[in-house]
């Protein structure tokens, strides 16, 4: 392969050297041929995976088995601290550049001959490629199972003293993965050539240049990150006695914080810079008669494609449980002893898949002519002039974030077949955050930049000598396609319970009051965004050189072309969903035991559920052309033909973009106060329920495309001054610019919202006696929404000035006139769809029930004074707004023309179409479905006599 490198360099060294002069009268004249070619190519995969299990147990289990009564097994307390940490990381990184510079000049040496020459001829090429080619892939997976215990037991022993518990827990489980892209290509080349006088007698051939730079880029990048994080956290105080003697449990006041974290990443990110410089300048001739014309032909092509594809799936689960549950089964009293132990779980599943792609392509072309002197019989000099720039970018970024949550917050003494359960006062308090959250985002910059100055040398003749031609081409092309897709799923249980169980027991006795408060917060945020920029700059100038002929010579003859093409096509979709499921309750339960007394309960629930959906586009595309087209004066004294010129701007711009956002909350939250004894004696001083619960409830559905399309159009075309004296043909122009926006948006926004909200004080007895009960003043403050908003923007605005002069002519005899063309054509075209829906849903129930089944009756059970607010809101908002502006300004000039007899009139055609079309729908709908229930109903069931306090709730 070295081999193969170095015999290809002597080669291209051995062409770049052969430039020379020839000083032979007769020998032909030099030809020369430069190739420079640079080709690139890299391919990277970076595969990362990483994996951390993590099992950490602190644990304080003392044991006794068939020991003698009234022999206790003394845990004493329990002041452990546990602190576990668990992180898999995985990182796949790639890294490209590429540089590639061109350096070309090619000179080529003067010619004299005497006849019968062929031309000079000039090649020069600069061939630039590069290919990235980029994969990423990482992996991480964390497992984290954290316990934290104190676990005292007695077998058909003595008493079972925990002591108290205040262990603290502190358990962190994270996965990380990134993969990441990263490429930079740069091409520069630069070329020169000039050719060589020449002086020939008679018969010679005309010189010839060819000129080509090409720079292609190809750049596909994938980027694939997927993040697993698993959680069990348990911080328990146990104390267990079985045929034993009494269980104290002792105090409570464990913390457990408990953090759980998915984060995937995954990014490309791609730049392009071409730049291209071409400089081709022809050499002098000059020739007695029948010598060939000089030709020139200059091309300058850039090409970049870029792919990306970027995926982040994050997945978070996670069980955090802090209990206090002492048991005692065919054993003594239990007593749980007071609990304020705090939780605070965090769950959170992060994905982010990016991709950015910046292309920015700038061609410099500069063409010149040699002069031509000429007697007789000569041909004209020939050029061809093309900048060609084409950009395409396409990027799919796909998020994906899933949270389960399980937070459980509990203090539940037990007894079976026992005596007492003294469960004590719960003011445990729990914090619980849950969140998915999802980002998709494309973002893509393209910047073509063209000038391109095209001269045409000057040309005297005698006689009978062709015109010169010119041909100069501009063409833009960008395309642009994006696709981001995010979802987010986020599901939450948060239980914060006080329950003391007695079992064929005696009593629930002095159970304590609940003061324990509960944060929930769940939420599922999915953001799909699309953004593009696509800015054409085109600069034209084409100028004839001035043409002195005195019988007998073709005119010149002009064409120019610029042409500018944008497509982008978006497509946005977001989806969160959000469920909870919250409880927040204090209920005491005997089952064929004695009474559960218990004291009041003031436990807070402070819930929160949102599911929030975004999808954007946002597209940017600004056109600019500025054509310039000189003729060359013409000077004949017979029979010659008029100069031609033709000139056409094209601006084509075209958008389409789809937004679909769909958001849906569904909230359950309970606060509750249920003590319960089934064939029990009674529910005496079960406290009074002062219990507060704040429940918010929000799906936000927002899909939205802002569209602008500016074309902005300058094309000046001016022809030369025309003499002759007689039998000359008429200049001819025509000048055509033509601009199309055309734009297309769909804006879809779903958003749906159900709540079930329940603030309870229902004291049960069942076969039993007197449930005695307290006041209850609970409170309910409530809220439901769900908002869509659907919306479509679009700016066009087209402005195109176009200037038409004809040059003056003066005749004496016999001469056809001048004739001008000139269309300004510009149409927009715009169509909007939006639709939103909203539903909203709430069932509210705040309700003081306290009920005895076969029982005595229901004397003293309180007066209720609870409050309730519930608000219920269903919003849906589909709004289109289109803005389409076009400016056209148009001058068609004729000079003055003399003639002294026989000359054909001047024509002039001017036209002017300016056509737009809008096509806008819009609906909304929303729906909102509200059922409150504000209640106080005391109830009782066969014998006894019902009798309840007064009524005040509201």
């Amino acid at each position: 392969m070295k081999r193969h490198l170095i015999a290809l360099g002597i080669a291209v060294l051995a062409l770049a050297v052969g430039v020379g002069t020839a000083t032979a009268a007769n020998d032909p004249p030099p030809g020369a041929d430069q190739l420079l070619g640079q080709l690139a190519g890299a391919t990277q995969g970076a595969p990362a995976a990483g994996t951390a299990g993590q099992t950490a147990s602190n644990a304080s289990l003392p044991v006794g088995i068939s020991g003698l009564t009234g022999v206790a097994v003394g845990s004493g307390s329990a002041s452990a601290t546990q602190t576990a940490t668990n992180s898999a990381d995985a990182d796949a990184t790639n890294k490209s550049s590429t540089d590639q510079t061109a350096n070309a000049t090619q000179t080529g040496g003067s010619s004299s001959c005497t006849s019968g020459c062929g031309g000079a001829g000039q090649a020069q090429a600069i061939d630039q490629s590069a290919l990235t080619n980029q994969n990423a892939d990482a992996e991480a997976a964390a497992q984290q199972n954290a316990i934290n215990a104190n676990v005292p037991v007695s077998i058909a022993g003595g008493n079972v003293s925990g002591g108290s518990s205040s262990a603290d827990q502190t358990a962190t489980n994270k996965a990380d993965a990134d993969a990441s892209n990263k490429s930079t290509t740069d091409q520069s080349a630069t070329a020169t050539q000039t050719g060589g006088s020449s002086s020939c007698k008679s018969g010679c051939g005309g010189a010839g240049q060819s000129q080509t730079v090409d720079q292609s880029a190809l750049t596909k990048q994938d980027a694939d990150a997927d993040a697993k994080a698993k959680q069990n956290a348990v911080n328990a105080n146990v104390p267990v006695s079985i045929a034993g003697g009494n269980v104290s449990g002792g105090t409570s006041s464990a913390n457990q914080t408990a953090k759980n974290t998915a984060d995937a990443s995954a990014n490309n990110k791609s730049s392009t810079d071409q730049d291209a410089t071409a400089k081709q300048t022809g050499g002098s001739s000059s020739c007695t008669s029948g010598c060939g014309g000089a030709g020139q032909s200059q091309t300058v092509d850039q090409s970049a494609l870029t792919k990306q594809d970027a995926d982040a799936d994050a997945k978070a689960k996670q069980n955090a449980v802090n209990a206090n549950v002492p048991v005692s089964i065919a054993g003594g009293d239990v007593n749980g002893g007071t609990s304020s132990a705090n939780q605070k779980a965090t769950n959170r599943a992060d994905a982010d898949a990016s991709n950015k792609s910046d292309t920015d392509q700038t061609a410099n072309a500069t063409q010149t002519g040699g002069s031509s002197s000429c007697k007789s019989g000569c041909g004209g000099n020939g050029q061809e002039q093309n900048v060609i720039q084409d950009s395409k970018t396409k990027q799919s970024a796909d998020a994906d974030a899933t949270a389960k949550q399980n937070a459980v917050n509990a203090n539940v003494p037990v007894s079976l077949a026992g005596g007492d359960v003294n469960g004590g006062t719960s003011s445990a308090t729990q914090d619980a955050s849950n969140k998915a959250d999802a980002d998709a985002s494309n973002k893509s910059k393209t910047d073509q930049d063209a000038t391109a100055k095209q001269t045409a040398g000057s040309s005297s003749c005698y006689s009978g000598c062709g015109g010169n031609g010119q041909e100069q081409n501009v063409i833009q092309k960008s395309d642009t396609k994006q696709d981001a897709d995010a979802d987010a799923k986020a599901k939450q249980n948060a239980v914060n319970a006080n329950t003391p169980v007695s079992i064929l027991g005696t009593g629930l006795s002095g159970s304590g009051s609940s003061s324990a408060d509960q944060t929930a917060t769940n939420k599922a945020d999915a953001d799909a965004s699309n953004k593009s920029s696509t800015d054409q700059d085109a600069n034209a100038t084409q100028t004839a050189g001035k043409n002195q002929c005195w019988s007998g010579c073709g005119g010149n003859g002009q064409e120019q072309n610029v042409v500018q093409i944008g497509k982008t096509k978006q497509d946005a979709d977001a989806d969160a969903k959000a469920k909870q499921d919250a409880v927040n309750a204090n209920a005491p339960s005997l089952v064929v035991g004695g009474d559960p007394s218990r004291g009041s309960g003031s436990a807070m629930q402070d819930v929160s559920n949102k599911a929030d959906a975004d999808a954007s586009n946002k597209s940017n595309t600004d056109q600019d052309a500025t054509a310039k087209q000189v003729a060359g004066d013409n000077n004949c004294w017979s029979g010659c033909g008029g100069n031609s010129q033709e000139q056409n701007v094209i601006q084509f711009g075209k958008t389409k973009q789809d937004a679909d956002a769909d958001a849906k909350a569904k909230q359950n939250a309970v606060n509750a106060n249920a003590p319960e004894s089934i064939l029990g004696t009674d529910l005496t001083r079960s406290g009074s329920s002062s219990a507060d619960q704040k429940a918010h409830n929000s799906a936000d559905a927002d899909a939205s495309n802002k569209s602008r399309t500016d074309q902005d159009a300058n094309a000046t075309q001016t022809a030369g001054k025309s003499e002759c004296w007689s039998g000359c043909g008429g200049n001819g122009q025509e000048q055509n610019v033509v601009q199309i926006g055309k734009t297309k948006q769909d804006a879809d926004a779903d958003a749906k919202a159900k709540q079930d909200a329940v603030n309870a004080n229902t004291p049960l007895l069942v076969v039993g006696g007197d449930p005695s009960l307290g006041s209850s003043s609970a409170s309910q403050d409530i809220s439901n929404k769900a908002d869509a908003d659907a919306s479509n923007r679009s700016s066009t605005d087209q402005d195109a000035t176009a200037k038409q002069t004809g040059g003056g002519s003066k005749c004496w005899s016999g001469c056809g006139g001048n004739g001008q063309e000139q269309n300004v054509i510009q149409v927009g075209k715009t169509k909007q769809d939006a639709d939103a829906d909203a539903k909203a849903k709430q069932n509210a129930v705040n309700a003081n029930t306290p009920a005895s089944v076969i029982g005595d009756h229901l004397s003293g059970s309180g007066a209720s004074s609870a409050t309730q607010k519930a608000r219920n809101k269903a919003d849906a908002d589909a709004s289109n707004k289109n803005d389409t502006d076009q400016d056209a300004t148009v001058d068609q000039k004729l000079a003055d023309s003399s003639c002294g007899g026989g000359c054909g009139g001047k024509g002039q055609e001017q036209n002017l179409v300016q056509k737009s079309k809008t096509k806008q729908d819009g609906r909304g709908k929303s729906k909102a479905k509200q059922k409150l229930v504000n209640a106080d109903v005391p109830f009782t069931l066969s014998l006894g006599k019902e009798k309840r306090g007064k009524a005040r709730a509201e």
